[in-house]
C-alpha cells in the first residue's frame, strides 16, 4: 500500500518501522475464481514490496509504474535483474496533460490529488514538496510503449484517491482485463477522490464485480478485488465481454423503446381520461340547456304575465279616468243643484215675503204650493245627486285602491322578470363557457387522438428499424471476427447511424 497508516494505542500515534503491502489474500482469489496472471500493471508501485507479496511467476509480463521520480529509481535497481519487469515514470490519470504531484514526508502517500480529511486520520505526515509532471492515461501510455492491452489481465492500482481517474482513461484496457485490484475510499481524504460506491458504479459497466473488500488500516478506506462476470455454456465458464458500442446503442434503443412504450400507455390513459370527461362535460351541456329551456319557458310566461298585467293596468286606467269624468259631472251637477236651490230659495223667501204681503191672494199660495212641490222635488234631487256622488266617490276609492294593487303587482312582476332575465344572462353565459371549453375538450381530444396515431406508427416503424438491425447485429456477429470485410465493417456504421437517426428522431418527438 502507498500510504503508510500509523497505528494508535492508547491515543498515542506510532510510526511504522517498515512500509506496508496491500493485504488482500490475491493468490487465494485468482485460484478460487480461476484467474491466471498472464500480465500484471502495478500502478503506484512506489518499491515493489507489493508485487513481491503476490507470489507471481518470474515469467509473467509486468508494468511498473510510479510518479515519483526518486521512487521510480528505487524500483529500477531492485528489479534490474528481472527481465520480464518493466518500470516506467508516469503520472497516470484520464487526460494527457500535465498534474501537480504532492509529494509527502512518507514518500509512499504522495498523490496527485490534494489533502482533505487525510491529514486528519494521519497529522504526523506532511507535505514537503509539489511537483509539476506530464499525466498520461494507461491507454496512451501503452500505446507510446508499443505495449498491448490484450497482453495484460490484471490491474493494481494503489495511487491515493486517483484509481478512478485511472480507470477513466483505461478503456482499451478495461476490455481485456480478467480482476482488478485497488484501494477504495469510504471518506473523501482527497479533494476530488472517488468514493467506493462510485468506483463500483463505474466497472459495473465493464461487467466487472467486487468479490473481496477490507480495510486493513483505517475504517475510512481499504482494498477490493474486482472480477470480470462470467457466464456458464456448455463448453464451460467464459467471462463477460463489454458490451460493444452497437450493442451497447442496441440497448439505450431497446430502453427508449421501453420509454416510448410507456408513453404510449400514459397517452392511452390520458385519451381515456379525456372521453370520460368529454362524456361528463356532454352530460353536463345537456343538463344545461334542459335547465335553459326550462328557464326560457318560465320567462315567457313571466313575459305573457307581465303583458296580461300591464293590459290589466291600462284598463284599470282607463276605468279610472272615465270615473274621474263622471265624477268631474257629477260635482258640476251637484254645483248646478246647489245653484238652483239656492235661486228657489231665493224665490221662496221672495214668495213668503209676497205671501205675507198677500195671502189673500190665492194665486200666490198656489204658486207658493208649486214653490214648495219644486222646492221638495230639489231637495230630493239633491239627495239623490249626493248618494251618486258619494258611490262615486266610493268607486273611486276602490279604483284607486285597485291601481296601487295593479302598481305593486307590475312592480313585482317587473322584478321577477328583471331576475329572470339576469338569471337567464348568467345561463347563457355558462352555456357559452361549457360550449368553450367543451370544444377546448374536443380539440385536445383529437389532438391526443392525432398523437397517439402518430406515435403509433412511430413505434411500430422504430419496431421494424430494430428488426432488422437486429438481424444485420445477429448477422455480423456470427461470422468470424478475423473475416469481417470492409462492408461489413461498413455496414455497422450504417446500423449505428440508423440507431442514431432513430435516437434523434425519438428524443425530438
Amino acid at each position: 500500500m502507498n500510504t503508510l497508516p500509523p497505528d494508535t494505542i492508547d491515543n498515542q500515534i506510532i510510526r511504522p518501522q517498515t512500509t506496508l503491502s496491500m493485504k488482500l489474500n490475491f493468490p487465494d482469489l485468482c485460484q478460487h475464481h480461476n484467474i491466471t496472471p498472464r500480465g500484471i500493471i502495478l500502478i503506484g508501485a512506489y518499491d515493489g514490496k507489493t508485487l513481491k507479496r503476490l507470489n507471481i511467476p518470474n515469467t509473467v509480463k509486468t508494468l511498473l509504474i510510479d510518479a515519483n521520480p526518486s521512487a521510480v529509481k528505487r524500483l529500477q535497481e531492485n528489479f534490474a535483474d528481472s527481465p520480464h519487469i518493466q518500470v516506467v515514470q508516469a503520472a497516470i490519470a484520464n487526460h494527457n496533460d500535465t498534474v501537480t504531484l504532492h509529494l509527502t514526508s512518507l514518500e509512499s502517500s504522495s498523490s496527485i490529488l490534494p489533502w482533505k480529511q487525510y491529514s486528519e486520520i494521519y497529522p504526523n505526515i506532511k507535505e514537503i514538496q509539489q511537483l509539476t509532471l506530464s499525466a498520461r492515461t494507461l491507454d496512451t501510455l501503452l500505446e507510446e510503449l508499443n505495449l498491448s492491452p490484450s497482453d495484460f489481465n490484471i490491474l493494481i492500482l494503489d495511487i491515493q484517491g486517483a484509481e478512478l481517474l485511472a480507470l477513466e482513461g483505461a478503456n482499451q484496457l478495461l476490455n481485456t482485463l480478467d480482476a482488478i485490484y485497488t484501494t477504495v475510499y469510504y471518506q473523501e481524504l482527497f479533494e476530488g477522490g472517488a468514493l467506493a460506491e462510485e468506483v463500483n458504479q463505474f466497472l459495473a459497466d465493464y461487467q466487472f464485480d467486487s468479490v473481496a473488500e477490507e480495510t486493513p488500516y483505517h475504517p475510512a478506506w481499504g482494498e477490493a478485488f474486482y472480477v470480470r462476470q462470467t457466464v456458464r455454456t456448455e463448453d464451460g465458464v467464459h467471462p463477460v465481454k463489454p458490451l460493444s458500442p452497437i450493442a451497447k446503442q442496441l440497448q439505450e434503443t431497446k430502453q427508449e423503446l421501453e420509454i416510448l412504450q410507456s408513453q404510449y400507455q400514459e397517452v392511452l390513459l390520458t385519451l381515456e381520461q379525456s372521453q370520460v370527461q368529454l362524456e361528463a362535460g356532454t352530460e353536463i351541456l345537456v343538463k344545461l340547456e334542459s335547465q335553459r329551456d326550462q328557464i326560457l319557458a318560465e320567462l315567457e310566461q313571466l313575459q305573457t304575465q307581465l303583458q296580461q298585467s300591464q293590459t290589466e293596468l291600462e284598463q284599470s286606467q282607463t276605468q279610472l279616468q272615465q270615473l274621474q269624468t263622471q265624477l268631474e259631472q257629477t260635482q258640476t251637477e251637484l254645483q248646478q243643484s246647489q245653484s238652483q236651490q239656492q235661486q228657489l230659495q231665493t224665490q221662496l223667501q221672495q214668495t213668503q215675503t209676497e205671501l205675507e204681503q198677500s195671502q189673500t191672494q190665492q194665486q200666490l199660495q198656489t204658486q207658493l204650493q208649486q214653490t214648495q212641490t219644486e222646492l221638495e222635488q230639489s231637495q230630493s234631487q239633491q239627495q239623490q245627486l249626493q248618494t251618486q256622488l258619494q258611490q262615486t266617490q266610493t268607486e273611486l276609492e276602490q279604483s284607486q285602491t285597485q291601481q296601487q294593487q295593479l302598481q305593486t303587482q307590475l312592480q313585482q312582476t317587473q322584478k321577477e322578470s328583471d331576475q329572470s332575465r339576469s338569471e337567464l344572462h348568467e345561463v347563457r353565459e355558462e352555456l357559452e363557457l361549457t360550449q368553450f371549453q367543451l370544444d377546448e375538450v374536443q380539440v385536445e381530444l383529437e389532438q391526443y387522438v392525432a398523437q397517439f396515431h402518430q406515435q403509433k406508427e412511430e413505434i411500430n416503424q422504430l419496431k421494424m428499424e430494430l428488426e432488422q438491425a437486429k438481424s444485420q447485429l445477429n448477422q455480423v456477429k456470427n461470422q468470424p471476427e478475423l473475416t469481417v470485410s470492409k462492408k461489413s465493417k461498413s455496414d455497422h456504421a450504417a446500423i449505428v447511424k440508423l440507431l442514431a437517426k432513430v435516437l434523434a428522431e425519438t428524443i425530438e418527438d
